[in-house]
């Protein structure tokens, strides 16, 4: 999970769920998706449907005044224990500072929920420092790279299904980051699945619409071992099919993988287990670095990176006479493997 100040994620989660509800959440931060889990688990589990016709209260941020929040929080909930008042896109809420007052005394018949999306609140003033302790905060980061095959794994086992290594580094190489499209890409994937079964690679080429065969991540490991056959057939794939194979996206996947390999040689000497935790990545992966390591020197490795540094600059237009991305990328692997 990102790193976030405040009470994780899950503990959040589990405080909603058991209906131990704080006075006042705040949640804040780029990442999207675990804002909205924490946001829609809280409508779901504080008022019956019964109840939210009157005790439920959404006020977005570009509408919301000090005093309409006040207000509204304040008052006694109807036919319930308890009223729900929502600020979405807090962000835009100009007047955030006004309901400091509020946040130190609050009405414990209300639950006050403020969606901070795309940014974090100014820790250097007055409310950035009373927010976090008037509040449960939770800080929503993105995660990185490394951190997308286990989020997919414990995404996809708490659905109650299962997902190989390599269907998972496959989901992950083509969705990328953002937790909202691959959450729906899972969700189209175990839609008309049982519970229990596997996501294989076959169902990620149908439902997804990637292939298992011609994708980055495939050509990573045909680098690895110097298969030119393969690399070269992927290569020509991506040219013929530019939308599953963009340029960025590709040159940024060799950069990492190149990275990795990089790191793996200087520590090689480690076991399987210790390199997986250096790398981050799996120990089923691991003899894919070791191989490279053995097919490519220290020297060579160094002069891989400048030539992925030279196209990316090409691929933007920067010292390149016009030649197409598909004949940029066939370059780059000629490079590599020569």
């Amino acid at each position: 999970m990102a790193k976030e100040k405040g009470p994780e994620f899950e503990q959040i989660m589990a405080g909603i769920k058991s209906r131990s509800f704080s006075p006042v959440y705040f949640f804040c931060g780029e990442e999207e998706f675990f804002i909205d889990q924490l946001v829609g688990a809280i409508e779901a589990n504080v008022l019956s449907e019964n109840e939210k016709a009157f005790n439920q209260t959404i006020i977005y941020g570009k509408d919301a005044t000090a005093q309409i929040v006040i207000e509204t929080c304040r008052r006694l909930p109807m036919m319930s224990d308890r009223q729900l008042v929502i600020i979405k896109e807090a962000q835009s809420f100009k007047e955030i500072d006004g309901i400091i007052s509020y946040l130190k005394n609050p009405v414990k018949s209300t639950i006050l929920v403020i969606a901070n999306k795309h940014g974090l609140p100014d820790k250097r003033k007055t409310f950035g420092k009373d927010i976090q302790k008037q509040s449960v905060y939770f800080e929503s980061n993105p995660l990185r790279d490394y951190q997308m095959p286990p989020w997919i794994k414990k995404y996809v086992k708490d659905k109650g299904y299962k997902m190989d290594d390599a269907s998972v580094e496959l989901l992950a190489e083509y969705t990328g980051t953002d937790l909202s499209t691959v959450s729906n890409e899972i969700d189209k994937l175990i839609i008309n699945k049982p519970k229990g079964t596997n996501i294989t690679t076959n169902d990620i080429e149908q439902g997804v619409g990637v292939s298992k065969e011609y994708n980055s991540f495939e050509l990573n490991n045909a680098l690895a071992y110097k298969d030119v056959t393969k690399a070269h057939k992927i290569v020509n794939y991506f040219v013929a099919n530019p939308k599953n194979g963009p340029i960025p996206l590709v040159l940024g996947t060799l950069q990492g993988f190149f990275a990795k390999v990089w790191v793996c040689y200087h520590n090689r000497q480690k076991s399987d287990n210790d390199l997986a935790g250096i790398l981050r990545v799996n120990p089923y992966f691991v003899k894919d670095y070791k191989a490279a390591c053995a097919k490519y020197s220290v020297q060579k490795m160094e002069y891989i990176f400048y030539v992925l540094e030279e196209y990316d600059l090409r691929s933007k237009g920067i010292n390149n006479n016009s030649i197409k991305e598909g004949e940029l990328l066939k370059e780059v692997v000629i490079k590599i493997l020569e």
